[in-house]
C-alpha cells in the first residue's frame, strides 16, 4: 500500500489510520445446458462493486491531527455519526476517499466498532459498502398509428352490442330459443326427424 497523502475520508468524517482497504469485483455469468451435455454462456452480468475497510479511531490523534481533531468524545460522535448514516431511511449514499481512490455512491452493508480491552478508548472500525447504481426515469409519446389496425390505419373498432343470431335464427341471449326443457326437446325431435318436412 502506498504512503497515505490524506486521511480516509467518508462523507467529511476522517479517521487517523487505514488498516486495510479491499476493493471487490465480481461477476455473474449465467449458463445454460444444450443437448449435447455441455453448458454455454451468452453474457457476463457485472455485479455492483464492494469495498471492506478497517479503520482507526481516537480520541487523541497523532497522524492528521490538524484535519481530524481531538477530544474526549471524538470516538463517541464518529460512532454515532456512522451509525446514524447507516440508519438513515432511505440510507444515504457516501463517497469515500481514500489516499489514491474515491467510490461513488456506496451505501453501507456491515458496520462493526468493537471495544477491546488492548486499545482502551480507541477502536477499530470494520465497515463495508457496495456501489448502488441508479437508473434515471423516463417517458415517451406513443405514434397514434400504434391505436390503429390493419394497413389503412383505420380504428381497430369495437365488438358487437348485440349478440349475433345464432345458426337456428334467434339471438343468443334469447331465452325463447335456447332455453328450457320445451326448447331442448325440440331441438332433439328436429334433429330425429320427428316433425317431417313442414
Amino acid at each position: 500500500m502506498s504512503r497515505a497523502t490524506e486521511p480516509v475520508n467518508i462523507n467529511g468524517i476522517t479517521f487517523d489510520a487505514l488498516i486495510d482497504e479491499i476493493p471487490r469485483l465480481s461477476a455473474d455469468i449465467p449458463a445454460y445446458p444444450t443437448e449435447e451435455g455441455f453448458e454455454v454462456s451468452d453474457t457476463i452480468i457485472f455485479k455492483p462493486k464492494e469495498l471492506s475497510m478497517t479503520l482507526f479511531l481516537t480520541n487523541t490523534p497523532v497522524t492528521w491531527r490538524s484535519q481530524n481533531g481531538s477530544g474526549p468524545f471524538r470516538v463517541n460522535d464518529v460512532s454515532n455519526e456512522l451509525e446514524e448514516m447507516y440508519f438513515s431511511h432511505p440510507q444515504k449514499l457516501v463517497t469515500i476517499r481514500t489516499s489514491d481512490k474515491t467510490y461513488k455512491n456506496m451505501g453501507i452493508l456491515n458496520l462493526e466498532i468493537p471495544k477491546k480491552k488492548e486499545t482502551g478508548s480507541s477502536r477499530e472500525v470494520f465497515i463495508s459498502f457496495r456501489e448502488v447504481r441508479t437508473t434515471e426515469q423516463s417517458t415517451t409519446t406513443i405514434p397514434a398509428s400504434y391505436g390503429k389496425s390493419g394497413a389503412t390505419g383505420a380504428n381497430a373498432g369495437t365488438a358487437p352490442a348485440t349478440p349475433s343470431p345464432t345458426p337456428g335464427g334467434a339471438a343468443a341471449g334469447d331465452s325463447a330459443a335456447g332455453d328450457g326443457p320445451a326448447s331442448m326437446a325440440y331441438n332433439f325431435a328436429s334433429a330425429a326427424g320427428l316433425f317431417g318436412g313442414r
